[in-house]
């Protein structure tokens, strides 16, 4: 007995078979989250080593994922207390970001008609600059001022370039101002500070700007920002400086709206959530600087914000390349072809929650003005309104007139 295709139908089997095998492998690109997500998890349930090797096996996917291999590498290596490690991991991110900078038309293109999952992930403006924030941090834990500075210029860059996205995140904007101000540079370390009184309250960082306004002899400025001074001010010949970390950012989940006969809107948004603040008390007693803190799942969501519109253009072109596929493999194969079409890119409509997972939801800087001599001090760290606190032991430390000892913290 033989058999007959209608005429069109094989074309329509080859094509068809290139639809699914592109929604087979989206899928799949889609599951490369699955290591990421392993990593996370046993991140969070306090095995960072395992989570280390998890992310060392990389993306099993070529590139597309590259960054975020990275990023969760040098943070979970920072985690580790592994500085040197997590900066040259943290510094490969920031170079691939820069290379991003370049992305291939080809590649843009095929994320139109197909789904984001297609495309290497650039990270989120937000993410870029806590790439910097660190490399910040790690590069003051192991004393290389001057490279701190480096990233100091890099995240101020990053933050005039996206300003109101990012304008919420205080703990690096404050941790920017420190590392111009630790290496003599006043005139840079005045400007961040004095912005940061103007978007927040002169009470945050009054004790910087006076103490920088006398260094620079701008008398007027000691005397405007003199009366927000904290009544108990500090004072000490050194600095203990705590980078704490506490909660874990939200995660971003897919939106969709669904349109007749077959149209899907996809958006990534961040939940709603948000880390407690922290108190942190020094044993023996010891007064802090007013703190600077930073909600990452605020200004995740401000920064995913700013790129809405260019989300909204890119999704339309998207939805109507598909319109249009769909009705050209109707009018060639008829309304069951068009039917499938539909399903096949209907499913590949998929919005791109890739992040930065292992974040903390908060960042605080803590700085605690101390004596010239050796210190056995102790943390109490609570949240205002709960009841419990953890208590961390600081190793001894030994100050010297003008030192400051950096000290990273993360809290669960």
């Amino acid at each position: 007995m033989n058999f007959y295709l209608p005429a069109g139908s094989a074309q329509f089997c080859r094509s068809g078979f290139r639809i699914f095998a592109l929604l087979f492998f989206v899928v799949s690109l889609s599951g490369c989250a699955g290591r990421l997500n392993r990593a996370s998890e046993f991140f969070y349930a306090d095995q960072p080593q395992r989570a280390l090797s998890t992310l060392e096996k990389g993306d099993r996917f070529g590139q597309r994922s590259q960054l975020l291999f990275l990023l969760e590498q040098g943070l979970v290596l920072h985690r580790l207390q592994r500085y040197q490690q997590s900066v040259d991991v943290l510094l490969q991110a920031t170079e691939l970001i820069a290379e991003f900078e370049q992305i291939s038309v080809s590649e843009q293109l095929g994320s139109l008609v197909t789904t984001e999952w297609l495309v290497r992930y650039k990270g989120e403006y937000s993410e870029r600059l806590w790439a910097h924030s660190y490399l910040m941090m790690n590069f003051l834990l192991l004393g290389q001022h001057d490279s701190a500075l480096v990233e100091a210029k890099q995240a101020l860059e990053l933050l005039g370039r996206y300003a109101e996205a990012l304008q919420e995140d205080y703990f690096t904007r404050g941790l920017i101002a420190l590392c111009f101000s630790h290496v003599g540079e006043d005139n840079d370390a005045y400007l961040v500070y004095r912005r940061l009184a103007e978007d927040l309250h002169p009470t945050s960082v009054a004790a910087d700007l006076v103490q920088i306004s006398a260094r620079l002899g701008q008398l007027d400025e000691v005397a405007h920002y003199q009366p927000y001074l904290p009544v108990l001010l500090p004072r000490g010949d050194g600095e203990l400086v705590l980078f704490v970390a506490n909660g874990r950012i939200p995660e971003k989940r897919p939106g969709n709206v669904v349109l007749p006969p077959s149209i899907r809107f996809s958006f990534p948004y961040y939940e709603a959530l948000s880390a407690p603040r922290v108190q942190v008390d020094i044993l023996p007693r010891s007064p802090a600087l007013p703190q600077l803190s930073s909600s990452l799942g605020a200004v995740a969501r401000k920064a995913l914000e700013e790129r809405k519109l260019s989300m909204i253009a890119k999704e339309t072109l998207r939805v109507a390349g598909k319109e249009a596929i769909a009705q050209s493999v109707g009018n060639e194969h008829g309304g069951a072809a068009e039917a499938a079409a539909r399903v096949t890119l209907f499913l590949l409509e998929e919005p791109d929650t890739r992040s930065w997972q292992t974040l903390p939801g908060r960042l605080t800087l803590v700085r605690v003005p101390l004596s010239v001599g050796r210190h056995k001090l102790r943390l109490k760290i609570g949240t205002p309104g709960f009841t419990g606190q953890r208590v961390v032991d600081l190793p001894e430390l030994e100050l010297r007139k003008g030192q400051r000892v950096f000290h990273s913290v993360r809290l669960k």
